[in-house]
């Protein structure tokens, strides 16, 4: 530390800045290009925009400046970016501009941009993808949700989308309106589709899901068409991660046509938009209808050529038989109308058999749906998520949901009365399959 005894004249601090700013003028004479990201972005009437940069490693920041976009160039570089892009600029974004460095004595150091690259913006989301991917196979993930089971008939869905979205809208439409009467159950998972909060309000409405996944066949998740940064969430490690560990298959119309997201890429299936969701849950019904069918054809055709194989059979047998006594022929020939006669009944008593038994079929898959059960008048009673078929199960005012045909119930128990166990076996076979 130097004598401070000695007299020496100080510098004002207007002297000192002007110092300051003369040396960056002349270590950084000209502009250059830079790599941030954005922290806070701010816009006053005039059309000035100030910004926020920062770097991280990591979480931690490590270097932090004030940036300034004027009203002339933000109009300019703001329009080039989100036509690049389909995003206007905003926090959260790694951009690469082309700044001047500036030093003022009353508002300090800051940059003045002249230019953004939005290439750039757009391969940062590239890199960050692919990490993202190769993470997920590395670690055994990625196939999860591809490994389950679809349902042949999956009738009741668990839809994650937003209720005001226009691809939630062309989803009920299709699925409800489908030209073959199916009947689907469906229920809405509310969630945030894009922005910040959109990642965790998805994983929150899949842990939901989870949590009830013995009510539903699959989980779809919709929304409408957007810009690569409005996709950039499903991008995201986490949310794909939780998806592919999904239990039930997950199917994605998220509404685009070009990359497929990582959740995409992670799902059981992924279809190009709501509408085409709604388009191959219908083809499963229809597959498995079509199936049915082909199997009564095929079943009415064995007996068809049984009857003529027989029929053959009888009349080379018939031939046979000119040789022999008239007697003995007409014997035979008594004997081979009898069998004629049992053969044609034992055969049609076949036939409405096995036309019965696929009937049966038919009929139990329409009975085990719910929305039938609950067309018929009956109702479905949950207790904590499940369905409740004894009263001793319940507490003094425990809190149980009714599902009617249209609508659910909440209600309180005051009191209870505990059913004989012959009312109860009678009640398991009313309700088949809702154990």
């Amino acid at each position: 530390m130097g004598d401070l005894s000695i007299n020496k004249k100080p510098y004002s601090l207007y002297e000192l800045n002007s110092i300051i700013r003369s040396a960056i003028s002349y270590a950084i004479p000209d502009a250059c290009w830079v790599t941030a990201e954005i922290a806070e972005l701010k816009c006053n009437q005039k059309g000035h925009c100030f910004l926020e940069l920062v770097e991280k490693d990591d979480d931690r920041t490590i270097a932090q400046i004030r940036a300034t976009l004027w009203a002339s160039e933000y109009k300019k570089i703001g329009l080039k970016f989100t036509k690049a892009t389909g995003e206007s600029l905003k926090p959260g974004m790694k951009i690469l501009l082309f700044a001047s460095v500036t030093f003022h004595e009353v508002y300090g150091l800051s940059l003045v941009i002249r230019d953004i690259d939005p290439s750039y913006t757009i391969g940062d989301m590239a890199r960050k993808k692919k990490e993202v991917i190769e993470r997920l196979i590395r670690e055994g993930v990625s196939e999860l949700n591809r490994r389950l089971t679809l349902p042949l008939v999956p009738q009741r869905i668990a839809v994650i989308s937003s209720p005001t979205a226009a691809g939630y809208g062309d989803f009920f439409n299709q699925l409800d309106k489908n030209l073959y009467g199916y009947s689907f159950f469906h229920v809405l998972f509310p969630a945030i589709m894009q922005g910040q909060d959109a990642e965790k309000s998805i994983i929150s409405a899949l842990s939901e899901i989870g949590g009830k996944k013995h009510r539903f066949d699959v989980v779809v998740i919709i929304r409408g068409g957007g810009s690569p940064i409005d996709l950039n969430c499903f991008d995201s490690y986490t949310l794909a991660s939780q998806t592919a560990r999904c239990p039930l298959p997950v199917i994605t119309g998220i509404g685009h046509e070009k990359d497929d997201t990582v959740v995409d890429i992670v799902a059981h299936a992924k279809m190009k938009t709501p509408t085409a969701v709604a388009e191959f849950l219908i083809a499963c019904l229809r597959s498995f209808e079509e199936t049915i069918v082909d199997l009564q054809n095929r079943i009415a055709g064995y007996a068809e050529r049984f009857m003529k194989d027989e029929r053959y059979r009888l009349h080379a047998i018939t031939q046979k038989l000119v040789f022999i006594p008239l007697r003995t022929v007409t014997a035979h020939q008594n004997r081979i109308a009898m069998l004629n006669r049992d053969l044609r009944s034992h055969i049609r008593q076949f036939i409405r058999n096995e036309e019965h038994r696929f009937n049966v079929m038919e009929q139990a898959v329409k009975h085990l749906d719910p929305a039938n059960v609950l067309r018929r008048g009956y109702s479905i009673t949950r207790y904590k998520g499940r369905i409740l078929k004894d009263a001793s199960l319940l507490k003094k005012w425990a809190v149980i949901e009714t599902t009617l045909r249209k609508g659910m119930v909440t209600s309180i128990v005051q009191e209870k009365k505990e059913a004989e166990k012959r009312e109860q076996k009678q009640a398991d076979i009313l309700l088949p399959g809702f154990d």
